[in-house]
């Protein structure tokens, strides 16, 4: 496995990367993007990218959103109740363009799953396709409540000092990016649902049915609304970060997903 870690500027904005290639790569094989959560950093991924890359034969990209780990701060808290057009539009599409990626797999997890769709939907050509773990497509009271006791653990825990491990200096200002943005009155009439029609790439929709920050309302909406092949799985027994907690489970359904929806004969990989 090659690893290569590096800084790349996106209209003046410095993102910290990482490329990971494995040993045997599939001749013309899409690079994965992989998309982490709100409080997310390349290294919270811990081994999965390793194991995504060998399972599927892809180089990984990881990178880290503005605001987080080694990437440059995030300037404004709370964020737009639109950021999600910031991170598609400039910083993911600025990725994309500046190393040349051509149709990547969009691997996202809940607020990365978030983006992951809104750039399938606006950018419909680009995505070879989209695997979505644990996505926010419209707010929910469960959300509002899982946050809520989010912040209680962070004020009363050791949760700050673990966090401070990947986020150093910017750990209060990513928490309060989540959290206070997601707590303004305008985020409760926040949804993408209109946008779903626009995804016409296969979508991977996952979810585990002990969430605590979604339920499978969200599964079912993404899986009614867009325009592509869709698979969707609620996965038993699990929480909100799947690929941790059950990997094994996950990079089954994504073999399975690719093998089916890109295989060389089906028309999706066309």
């Amino acid at each position: 496995m090659q690893k290569n870690n590096f800084h790349v500027g996106i209209d003046g904005v410095s993102l910290a990367c990482q490329r990971l290639v494995p040993a045997c790569v599939r001749p013309d094989a899409p690079t994965i993007i992989l998309l982490h959560e709100a409080l997310g950093t390349i290294r919270m991924w811990r081994d999965f990218p390793q194991k995504l890359a060998n399972e599927t034969g892809c180089s990984c990209l990881i990178y880290e959103r503005r605001g987080h780990g080694t990437s440059d701060p995030q300037p404004i808290v709370p964020r737009p109740v639109d950021f999600h057009n910031e991170e598609t539009d400039r910083f993911l599409q600025g990725l994309i363009t500046h190393l040349n990626l051509k149709n990547p797999i969009l691997f996202g997890h809940s607020d990365g799953a978030t983006i992951a769709l809104k750039y399938a939907a606006r950018f419909p050509t680009v995505p070879r396709a989209v695997i979505s773990l644990a996505a926010h497509v419209f707010v929910e009271d469960v959300t509002i409540d899982g946050i809520e006791t989010a912040a209680q653990t962070y004020a009363s825990t050791d949760w700050k000092s673990r966090l401070e491990r990947h986020h150093f200096d910017q750990t209060d200002t990513v928490f309060r990016a989540w959290v206070d943005t997601w707590r303004q009155p305008a985020f409760r009439d926040w949804h993408m649902i209109d946008e779903l029609p626009a995804i016409i790439c296969p979508a991977l929709i996952l979810q585990g049915d002990d969430d605590p920050f979604g339920s499978e309302a969200q599964v079912i909406t993404i899986g009614d609304h867009v325009s592509g092949p869709v698979k969707a799985c609620i996965i038993k027994g699990c929480g909100h970060i799947p690929h941790l907690e059950v990997p094994d489970k996950v990079l089954e359904s994504v073999r399975h997903f690719l093998d089916t929806f890109l295989a060389p004969e089906h028309p999706s990989s066309a």
